[in-house]
């Protein structure tokens, strides 16, 4: 397909402008607690009494706070008390109202493999249909801070969080497929699998356009056209990927990875995935050091071709959720969190993804010359 022609013209017209104070500004998204409960201490007591750890009883439950910050789970953190006088804090993940559950039992599965292969996971303690009302899963509570947000990373990361990163990723990329029965997510491995990925996201637009609201349809078209287009054959083995591997599910702990949250959208795919989502987060030299770390741990070096196309793919899919979001949000206005990633994440993702394609076809005719 020929290359796109104004680009920066076309983001400045069919993307709504919002205002220089807020271009580039922080998603203010809270990733501490919130008071807002929807489970309380006797449920949860009710629901670990139900899966005994080692044979002890639990004798109680305190100290319950709502995580936000997801908008399809629910997350609560609290401390259990056992009848041996131990005590340790754990997390519950529940499907949140409205939302659906099909996924979270393949999430817990995918969650216990990688945790028995030895990846910096959670514990899973028990997944649940029913306990506190809708499908929920708890795990221990693992120490650390989130390292960044749908923005990026809070701080710049140290060269020892880089290379701890790099090492659970080449870790998690070698761990055996063949552990898991299902996953979250369809398999994203071979060129057909692609093409029914953008398949769905095609629809995704289609419905919201059918609707009125098709103001950003060029920018979203010239993305999709350019993946259809452009989509590579698989040349790697399939692996475990994570599917939202990014400074905002990562926890540091001093200068280490201490954990890797939310499961959700793991699926049998291609490493190059992950590198793709991360890769935007990270400077060149900061990303040199990062692939110098995790080919030595056994990762694999994606081609640039591939790694290009799997960059906009990541924009794409988070531009088009973000986008339906944004409609939810003007459909109903009290949902905070929908406005917040429909009119600033969106036009965000949709404007690197444009940049991408623009980038892209400049190599390529740079190649032809």
């Amino acid at each position: 397909m020929p290359a796109p022609q104004g680009v920066e013209e076309l983001l400045a017209v069919e993307l709504p402008a919002v205002g220089e104070e807020l271009d580039g500004a922080v998603v203010p998204i809270d990733y501490g607690t919130s008071t807002e409960l929807t489970v309380t201490a006797p449920d949860l007591f009710a629901a670990l009494s139900r899966h005994p750890r080692a044979g002890r009883s639990v004798t109680s439950v305190e100290d319950v706070r709502r995580l936000s910050g997801g908008f399809s789970k629910e997350m609560l953190m609290a401390r259990v008390t056992y009848s041996d006088s131990s005590d340790e804090r754990f997390v519950v993940r529940k499907v949140a109202a409205g939302r659906r559950a099909d996924g979270l039992r393949a999430e817990y599965d995918v969650l216990s493999s990688a945790f028995r292969s030895g990846c910096p996971v959670p514990e899973p303690w028990w997944y649940d249909s029913e306990a506190l009302g809708t499908p929920a899963i708890a795990t221990s509570a693992l120490p650390g801070t989130p390292a960044g947000d749908p923005n990026g990373w809070v701080a710049p990361p140290s060269s020892a969080v880089l290379a701890s990163v790099a090492r659970a990723a080449a870790q998690q990329h070698q761990v055996e497929l063949e552990a898991f029965d299902a996953n979250p997510l369809p398999p994203l491995i071979s060129a057909e699998d692609r093409r029914e990925a953008l398949s769905e996201r095609r629809a995704v637009l289609d419905g919201l356009w059918a609707e009125g609201d098709d103001a950003w349809a060029p920018a979203f078209n010239l993305v999709l056209n350019w993946l259809e287009s452009a989509i590579p054959e698989p040349a790697d083995p399939p692996v475990l990927v994570h599917g939202d591997f990014g400074p905002h599910n990562f926890l540091i702990e001093g200068d280490e990875l201490s954990g890797i949250l939310d499961w959700e959208r793991s699926h049998a795919g291609l490493a190059v995935e992950d590198l793709a989502y991360l890769r935007p987060a990270l400077d060149d030299e900061s990303w040199t050091a990062f692939m110098r770390e995790y080919v030595a741990a056994g990762g694999r070096e994606p081609s640039d071709d591939t790694l290009a196309w799997y960059i906009v793919w990541q924009d794409f899919w988070r531009a088009v959720s973000a986008y339906r979001m944004r409609s939810l949000f003007l459909r109903s206005p009290g949902q905070v969190l929908y406005g917040i990633s429909g009119l600033l994440l969106a036009p965000r993702f949709l404007t690197r993804a444009v940049r991408s394609v623009s980038s892209a076809h400049a190599v390529v005719g740079a190649r032809a010359c």
